[in-house]
């Protein structure tokens, strides 16, 4: 979808509902005749002077319009369990934002920031009908019940008030019935999206009211996200229930379920309270679609979705002024916690073993041939989800008399159009590598070679005993570093065998081999003890080794991959 109709500046300003009546009295209990109450206009103000200092997104990505960089972004992660509703919620909220009234909605033409699917009865005799709204899109599947329905991370702007812009970032379910590999992987998706951000205002948590028991995956992830954020995110986390017509618009018996699972977190004290809790019932929107497919309701069904609509107006408001003026955003350069740094030695896994292997293959240049010509390692930044084939043969090339593979990489959604191989003989690269011959006659270059080798691999085996160590299910047969070693070892073996050759490549292999077996020698020696990690240590390992000039280049392709991703999964609505 193109652009789609924007939230009215002066609309939401006079939406704005403050958290008392303009006179002090106390706010009625009663959720009938629900009126939303006018923010006054010094207030609307707050709001925009409170996102003033917030980083532009001029900061990370592309450069916007000049009129863009007086925006400033109000960055809300979405989170729950697969078919709690979040996309439906982002239809909703956009919508309790455009109509001040269900009427209104029903006159007008409802905006559809992704399609809705659901299924109805109708009639007397309860006839199925299945309902849809929007255009379609790829990242929204409704046709197998259980899976997450989105399969991406994919984000929605718009302007709220006079300067600030409203990123909600729809990320797929927890809880995935297509197992726990499948929540991992979304998990994954998750951070790498955030990880482009430069903070995070809000983590609303999407939960369905009088739950019986939360997922045991959703509490999982739950406590991984926080714990990948640290501590300081705790005031940022807030809890909206969806469909609580039911519930007299209270969370129900769910509140138990989250404050036993609220004890039991590593991170305590993560408040759950009026203030950061939103009630919504988000069947007054799929009334509206409903109507716009011609189905008819009786009165009295009117009458109920038009109260659950004018609350959950009254509760958007409620939560956009929670959002922009009483919380504090949480900046990146806050997320010193275990799981973080864990995130960022993964990403680091490729550009130091590639430079490990490239300064081998420069010392053993040196000392076979005494050669001044050496071998450049390079990236390329690609700006669309690529990956390698390793079951097809792949092209070699001669560089400095070592034969190295040409990264041919393959655009890749489902099977893969360059090779017809299934989407599992790939392996994802955010970046392909290049090799160009360089001189250089400085003496002293083949110390520094040395001493960048020496960091490098006292680092990986640092970052690989902290990996083991601060999860007690990792072993040697599934160490992501280990994994990455093996790859390239396998690598430099078949190009032995295939330009049968006993040079420089095997020599290369030969020392591969003596580092794969350090590597696993000082791992298996290294005393697991979470409680004995120095954390502040590891950071500065980490920042050190990405200061390196070809880690630096590798890092700098992933970061450019990142940002063009997560640019092709937002949709701007103007």
């Amino acid at each position: 979808m193109g652009c789609t109709s924007s939230i009215p500046t002066s609309n939401v300003d006079n939406k704005m509902s403050s958290s008392k009546p303009a006179d002090g009295s106390p706010r009625q209990s009663s959720h009938k005749n629900v009126r939303v109450k006018r923010l006054p206009r010094q207030e609307t103000l707050e709001l925009d002077a409170a996102v003033q200092n917030y980083i532009p997104l001029s900061t990370w990505s592309s450069p916007p319009t000049s009129k863009q960089t007086e925006k400033t972004f109000t960055n809300v992660l979405l989170l729950g369990e697969s078919g709690v509703g979040k996309s439906t919620f982002i239809n909703a909220f956009v919508n309790y934002l455009k109509f001040d009234t269900m009427e209104l909605a029903r006159n007008g033409q409802p905006i559809t920031v992704m399609p809705v699917s659901f299924l109805l009865t109708v009639g007397n005799n309860f006839d199925e009908r299945i309902v849809r709204f929007g255009d379609d899109d790829s990242n929204e599947i409704f046709d197998h019940p259980g899976q997450s329905v989105t399969q991406q991370c994919k984000s929605y702007v718009f302007t709220i008030g006079t300067r600030t812009k409203l990123r909600l970032i729809d990320t797929p379910g927890m809880g995935d019935t297509r197992g726990i590999d499948q929540d991992d992987l979304n998990m994954q998706k998750i951070l790498s999206f955030i990880n482009n951000l430069p903070h995070v205002n809000a983590i609303c948590i999407l939960l369905k009211p009088n739950e019986s028991r939360l997922n045991a995956g959703f509490r999982s992830y739950f406590s991984r996200l926080i714990e990948f954020l640290g501590e300081n995110v705790r005031n940022n986390i807030i809890f909206c229930f969806t469909n609580t017509r039911a519930t007299f618009f209270t969370p129900g018996n769910t509140t138990v379920q989250l404050r036993e699972m609220l004890a039991n977190l590593r991170i305590k004290d993560i408040p759950f309270k009026k203030s950061n809790t939103f009630c919504f019932d988000s069947e007054s929107f799929r009334y509206i679609v409903a109507c716009q497919n011609r189905i008819d309701f009786e009165e009295s069904q009117k009458q109920d979705y038009e109260e659950s609509w004018a609350y959950s107006v009254k509760e958007s408001m409620r939560l956009l002024t929670y959002i922009c003026v009483d919380l504090q955003m949480n900046s990146r350069t806050e997320w010193k916690s275990i799981n973080y740094a864990r995130f960022q030695i993964n990403q680091m896994i490729r550009p130091m073993l590639e430079t490990i292997r490239n300064l081998f293959r420069n010392l053993i240049l040196h000392e076979e041939k005494s050669s001044t010509k050496f071998i450049e390692l390079s990236s390329i930044p690609i700006y669309y989800p690529s990956s390698i084939c390793i079951k097809c043969k792949r092209t070699l090339k001669c560089c400095n008399d070592f034969w190295v593979y040409s990264d041919q990489t393959h655009i890749i959604w489902g099977k893969c159009p360059q090779c017809d191989c299934s989407r599992d003989s790939h392996i994802d690269v955010n970046y392909p590598l290049d090799y160009k011959s360089f001189d250089n006659t400085n003496s002293q270059y083949i110390d520094e070679i040395k001493m960048e080798l020496h960091q490098l691999k006292e680092a990986i085996i640092t970052f690989g005993n902290f990996i083991s160590n601060t999860n007690q299910t990792v072993h040697l047969s599934s160490d992501p570093i280990l994994t990455f070693l093996n790859r390239i070892i396998s690598e430099e073996n078949y190009i032995c065998v295939e330009k049968q050759t006993e040079d420089l490549n095997s020599i290369l292999k030969n020392k591969l081999d003596e580092f794969h077996a350090e590597y696993q020698q000082r791992s298996s020696k290294s005393e697991s003890n979470r409680n004995s990690i120095d954390l502040e240590k590891i950071y500065k390992q980490i920042e050190k080794i990405t200061q390196m000039e070809t880690i630096r280049n590798q890092m700098n392709s992933i970061e450019q991959y990142n940002k063009t991703y997560m640019e092709q999964q937002e949709k701007v609505l103007c």
